[in-house]
């Protein structure tokens, strides 16, 4: 159960918005809190998702392994920021690691948390999912910026090599190249 202190502070989370206060109690009913000393793995990619956090205080990174088995930070999480909401909607594995940087405060929601509160409110459960679905949707709009700049970029750089590629071709058939 949370206390006055993360009722307050949840409230003004994306994923809780335009909350009735009675539901929002009751989510308050149904979650914890958990306080980590330093720093700590909260998820591991590919493990089964049980839970979501919201970032009380400190910072989280989220790190996403590639195909040749190495990681990148993808996110830095702080206050209000949400992490394994994703795990929740879709009933997939973790589609990252997430851990605490450093001392930290997280409110926990479980499955059955949402389950429960499925059954017990349904109008708080369909504005929450609503929520996470809109905070999902700002996600996917900005790394879909995020990837237009990167191909952007990478197009660019594709041309000028296949430029200069060009320019030594036309060199070397006019007898310039240096490998003749």
């Amino acid at each position: 159960m949370l206390g006055p202190a993360e009722i307050e502070f949840i409230s003004r989370v994306s994923i809780f918005a335009a909350m009735p206060d009675e539901s929002l109690q009751h989510i308050a009913a149904l979650a914890h809190r958990v306080d980590y000393d330093g720093p700590t793995t909260i998820f591991h990619e590919g493990e089964p998702a049980r839970e979501m956090v919201v970032v009380l205080s400190g910072e989280l990174e989220v790190r996403k392994r590639g195909r040749d088995g190495g990681d990148a930070r993808i996110a830095t999480l702080r206050p209000g920021d949400v992490a394994g909401e994703m795990s929740l909607i879709d009933i997939q594995p973790r589609s990252a690691a997430v851990r605490a940087l450093g001392p930290s405060a997280l409110v926990v929601l479980t499955h059955a948390d949402l389950a429960s509160l499925y059954r017990e409110d349904p109008h708080a459960y369909t504005i929450f999912i609503m929520n996470i679905a809109r905070e999902i949707s700002r996600r996917l709009r900005r790394v879909d910026g995020l990837l237009a700049n990167l191909l952007l970029e990478v197009q660019e750089v594709w041309a000028h090599a296949v430029d200069a590629t060009s320019s030594i071709g036309i060199a070397r058939r006019r007898g310039g190249g240096a490998d003749t």
